[in-house]
């Protein structure tokens, strides 16, 4: 008889059916793959992955490459901004590979200085690291709740739980949707919905370019950093994935920080 704490029941996601959205590219491609090799049918939604030195990669595209791993994949096109192609995804989803239980809201972005209209890249930033959440667990939750429950996932970040100077008004929005997790846990967990949020530091991928390949920035970076290093997506999708499985049965309305140490620095 198998132990209750084999690592193959502890964290299996056998039977889940996921939706990542950003899931083509960097961290969200990490937790789309790691879900589906703990046993998950993934979907991903979301818009082409993918600037200057990375490929860019369609949902379709990272579905199919997930598929060649032997995993149940299914991708759909969506600006998550939009509401209806937004629902339009979700419904997708889940006339391809079925009810939704488990949802990991990675689509964002930082657009702080891109515009001389500060304001306007607020809003467009509010619109897509936090409203877009909002409106996905809208979509969501009511069918997880009548199906018994599951796992909602906020990607939040390092900046929403300090100060910042370049990524400002990129933390606001993420100090809100780490809220919104913490919202749904409160409102949806006597339906069985466990809701958490995900901060990473800076993990080596494409958004993180600009700290990761400077050579000045990344050695004061490091330095700030307790372990010394840079994260990687991987790392980022364990706790995904520990969240949506049963091991993480318990865990709800927190907002787990993946940062090698940086925020509890001196």
């Amino acid at each position: 008889m198998e132990s209750r704490f084999a690592l193959q029941t502890l964290f299996s996601c056998e039977g889940r059916v996921a939706l990542v959205t950003g899931g083509a590219t960097g961290i969200g491609a990490a937790c789309a793959e790691a879900l589906g090799a703990a046993g998950a049918a993934v979907g991903i939604g979301g818009l082409q992955g993918g600037t200057g030195s990375e490929t860019p990669v369609s949902p379709g595209a990272a579905a199919q490459r997930l598929r060649t791993s032997g995993i149940r994949a299914f991708g759909v096109d969506a600006d998550v901004t939009d509401s209806d192609q937004l629902a339009d995804a979700v419904a997708c989803v889940e006339r391809e590979l079925g009810p939704i239980d488990t949802v990991v809201a990675v689509a964002g972005s930082s657009l702080d200085g891109v515009r001389d209209d500060r304001l306007v890249d607020l809003d467009q930033m509010y619109a897509l690291n936090v409203r877009s959440v909002v409106e996905l667990s809208d979509l969501v939750l009511p069918g997880m709740a009548r199906s018994g429950g599951g796992a909602f996932i906020v990607m939040s970040s390092l900046a929403g739980l300090r100060g910042n100077t370049e990524l400002a008004d990129y933390g606001v929005t993420k100090a809100a949707n780490a809220q919104v997790a913490r919202n749904i846990a409160v409102k949806w967990g006597s339906a069985g919905i466990r809701a958490n949020a995900v901060s990473p530091g800076v993990i080596e991928t494409e958004f993180s370019r600009p700290i990761t390949e400077d050579p000045d920035r990344s050695v004061i970076r490091r330095g700030k950093t307790p372990l010394g290093r840079f994260g990687i997506p991987a790392e980022v999708a364990g706790a995904v994935v520990w969240l949506a499985s049963p091991s993480g049965a318990f865990t709800s309305g927190q907002n787990i920080v993946i940062d090698g140490g940086t925020l509890v620095n001196d």
